[in-house]
């Protein structure tokens, strides 16, 4: 009989350890989660070919609900432990648009078990755990899913080494979060651990043979807390000046994860997430900066960190009988512990008298544990229609996403949502937001959208006048299609006096204020939507943009330079970057930055060997004369001749830039409002007929 084969990939300075699931690199265990090593595995079997992101999470998450976020939380975090730079990658590069793929040259390896047993000892100084069993998945040889332990002290300090969730409840006592246990089953065998040490099962006693590995854990544990914890003071904590505490509530989980039902999922979080944003003594994470948290295996206090909340309420629910079950849990960030679980049981027919039952019970709660005065506020969801519900969420999040194919597909979901309850007023404002933002991306004409977007807000305040969102998108169309800043302005203004954590009507009215010169007012006010949403990186960009167009252009590189290291692979940051270096007249890196935004958007190899062509032979100012003639043979939407115009000016050629700029203006391309301070068009500012234009506008 042949001996038993362990099979292992080898690339660059690391194993791939297949039978054990993990990552090692000089002998060394590289920790890693679940999800990392699914991703590598995927990744280096298909080495040398595009792996398309649809394919990768199908692979990964099989049939369960995931946001694209998930998977590039995945990459970002594999690539720091490869030690890889998505700019420079040696292992795994970005293709733009499309998915990604592994360029390292790998080599798989087969050796005896028995051969291979003496090194798998070698390269475990720390006690042998057994990895616990996840759901079964074709696409991998080994569907273990590895765990690894933790350590808590009586104090309440908790240490998360991957994936494996260890908390202290309020008396200091251990919790064990996950996974949940049979009867009669204890934790471990649950898990599928073997031979855990006495002292993390809470026995006064345990074998000699674990006190050598037990210590070097405890050390590490103690350097990883001191990390964890120097991270969370050194990022700063939300809560604002006025003492209030911030929250972020998670997307609810469920403990079946073969029924899966966004109605739930999101619907209870968006439900509690109103009622909280109702209590005085909250600062509430929206929905918008959360809903990326839905993945099963999300760790509640990474999620707490990255959105650099005080608390955050994770939950988890259970259908069976007609009802539903939901345990929800109020996490310390900084102390880790969970100072709280609420329990309730509802009537699971009525989904959204649920809803509401779960957050006005949870919210009294809250109010009660912190001492907050009780609200009376009601929740309002515009809906009893399900199925339109379920698709007004699925619009929100596509215009959240951003880009071309998702804002014309919000729109069909919103009217989809529509046809199924004519009288629901938060589809229509989501409507007139998903033709504002499909014109902004160069979907038709901006009359052929704002005159869909402006009757789809008037249904909207019909409905409801008091809707913060529709008095937001109503500031977008006054400003960017009537030119009527003052209007538009009031507009935001009752926005924010009505929900003033409305991150969004900050964040478009910031956005607006850096175009008018009010660079003030505008960097106050996107540093308000960062705190709101300090994880969203297109408002690190529009900090970036506001510094930008202040003429502040060392601070907007630094920004800029931020929000890149938040998301590598968002084309905002690369196109605002190479504008930052022009202006400060730092060529060779607005020509690194240039080329990358080009790559990022999908522009084609011969086109980006023309621009290298160009620098190589004549320098910066060539590369931008061939994207010049680039842009004009190619233009197809109104945004297209107010970027000819900026090139036109920045490259000296005034008289091509009026031209485009009058087509621009003729045109009400939503670029425009931007030519009031746009620092790209300052050589134009000492002639009479910019002037005339910007009167024309009745911006300024």
């Amino acid at each position: 009989m042949s001996p038993a084969t362990h099979h292992f990939y080898d690339f660059g300075d690391f194993r791939l350890d297949l039978a054990e699931r993990v990552l090692i690199r000089g002998g060394k265990h590289i920790p890693v989660t679940p999800k990392v090593y699914e991703t590598l595995l995927v990744l280096i079997e298909n080495a040398g070919r595009i792996i398309e992101k649809n394919e990768l999470m199908q692979k990964i998450w099989c049939d369960r609900f995931v946001e694209e976020s998930n998977l590039t939380f995945n990459i970002k975090m594999l690539r720091k432990a490869l030690g890889d730079d998505a700019a420079h990658p040696r292992y795994v590069e970005t293709v733009p648009r499309r998915g990604y793929r592994f360029i390292h040259e790998v080599k798989r390896i087969e050796a005896a078990a028995e051969e291979d047993a003496e090194t798998r000892r070698r390269g475990n100084a720390e006690t042998k755990i057994r990895l616990s069993t996840d759901s079964p998945s074709p696409n991998f040889p080994i569907s273990r899913s590895p765990r690894l332990p933790v350590s808590t002290s009586r104090n309440g300090v908790v240490v998360a080494l991957a994936d494996w969730r260890h908390e202290t409840n309020r008396d200091g006592a251990a919790e064990q979060i996950s996974p949940a246990t049979a009867p009669g089953e204890s934790i471990e065998q649950a898990a599928g651990l073997e031979s855990i040490p006495a002292k993390l099962t809470g026995e006064s006693k345990f074998a000699p043979k674990y006190r050598l590995p037990l210590a070097a854990f405890a050390l590490a544990a103690l350097l990883v807390g001191a990390g964890v914890l120097g991270y969370y003071f050194s990022a700063g904590k939300s809560a604002g000046a006025d003492g209030k505490k911030s929250i972020a509530v998670l997307p609810v989980k469920p403990i079946n994860a073969a029924n899966r039902d966004e109605i739930y999922e999101v619907g209870i979080a968006d439900s509690l997430i109103h009622r909280l944003c109702s209590m005085k003594g909250f600062v509430v994470r929206p929905l918008s900066a959360t809903r990326k948290y839905a993945d099963i295996e999300q760790d509640a206090l990474t999620a707490g960190r990255e959105q650099r909340a005080d608390y955050v309420l994770a939950s988890n629910y259970q259908l069976a009988g007609g009802k539903i079950r939901l345990t929800t849990q109020l996490f310390n960030v900084a102390s880790g512990q969970i100072e709280d679980t609420y329990k309730s049981e509802k009537e699971a027919t009525n989904v959204f008298a649920m809803q509401d039952e779960i957050a006005v019970e949870v919210g009294n709660l809250l109010q009660k544990r912190f001492a907050i005065a009780p609200s009376e506020t009601t929740i309002k969801r515009g809906t009893t229609n399900e199925e339109a519900y379920r698709l007004y969420l699925q619009g929100m999040y596509l215009v959240e996403k951003m880009g071309f194919a998702n804002a014309k597909r919000s729109i069909e979901l919103f009217d989809e949502a529509l046809r199924l309850d004519p009288n629901y007023a938060q589809a229509w404002a989501g409507k007139a937001r998903a033709h504002c933002y499909f014109s902004h991306v160069g979907g038709n004409s901006p009359d052929a959208q704002y005159t869909q977007a402006k009757p789809a807000l008037e249904r909207a305040f019909a409905l409801d006048p008091n809707l913060p969102e529709a008095h937001a998108v109503l500031g977008v169309i006054k400003i960017d299609y009537d030119w009527d800043f003052a209007a538009g302005e009031k507009q935001f203004l009752r926005a924010i006096e009505i929900a003033p954590t409305c991150e969004i009507a900050h964040r478009w009215y910031a956005n607006r204020l850096a175009a008018q010169g009010r660079s003030e007012e505008a960097i106050a006010r996107i540093k308000t939507a960062i705190d709101l949403n300090p994880n969203y990186v297109f408002n690190q960009i529009l900090y970036g943009r506001a510094l930008y167009f202040a003429r502040r252009y060392d601070e907007a590189v630094i920004q800029l330079q931020r929000a890149g290291e938040m998301d590598s692979a968002h084309p905002g940051v690369y196109y605002n970057l190479w504008r930052s270096y022009y202006m400060k007249g730092d060529y060779p890196r607005a020509y690194e930055s240039f080329i990358k935004f080009q790559q990022l958007i999908g522009t084609n190899d011969e086109t980006l060997r023309s621009y290298e062509t160009s620098y190589m032979k004549s320098g910066w100012q060539e590369v931008l004369l061939r994207h010049l003639e680039i842009r004009k043979a190619n233009a197809v939407s109104d945004s297209d001749a107010y970027e000819i115009a900026a090139l036109s000016a920045i490259l000296g050629q005034r008289e091509q830039s009026f031209r485009y700029l009058h087509d621009a203006v003729k045109n009400r391309s939503a670029a425009i409002p931007a030519m009031v301070s746009d620092p790209a068009l300052d050589s134009l500012r000492d002639d009479s007929r910019f002037s005339e234009l910007v009167k024309r506008t009745g911006l300024k």
